[in-house]
């Protein structure tokens, strides 16, 4: 399927309410050990915060790349897959640098 960007925020809004919406791939469960990022970090920046951005990938009608400020020098970014209105399932998480954004 093909979702917007709104439809991404109503997902989102919804697992608010219900934790167990959140999946984690083995990729992003392998990816986070050296990539010195917390799982409970990402689970709860999807959980409490609103992304500063929010970007769709090419070629993936179910796939956002979402940006969280993280550090005072990086950002956050979580990729996720929208399963069905009530789940999600994280792709990767990996800090970069905020000056990404800053143009």
């Amino acid at each position: 399927m093909d979702y917007a960007i709104n439809y991404l925020m109503e997902v989102l809004n919804k697992i608010r309410n219900n934790p167990y919406g959140i999946r984690h791939t083995n990729h992003y469960l392998k990816r986070s050990t050296y990539r010195d990022v917390d799982l409970n970090c990402v689970n709860e920046k999807l959980l409490s915060e609103i992304p500063v951005g929010i970007q769709k990938t090419l070629g993936y009608g179910n796939r956002f790349e979402l940006i969280f400020e993280y550090t005072e020098n990086d950002d956050l970014y979580i990729i996720v897959d929208i399963i069905n209105s009530n789940e999600i399932v994280i792709i990767t998480a990996m800090p970069k640098d905020k000056k990404r954004r800053e143009h």
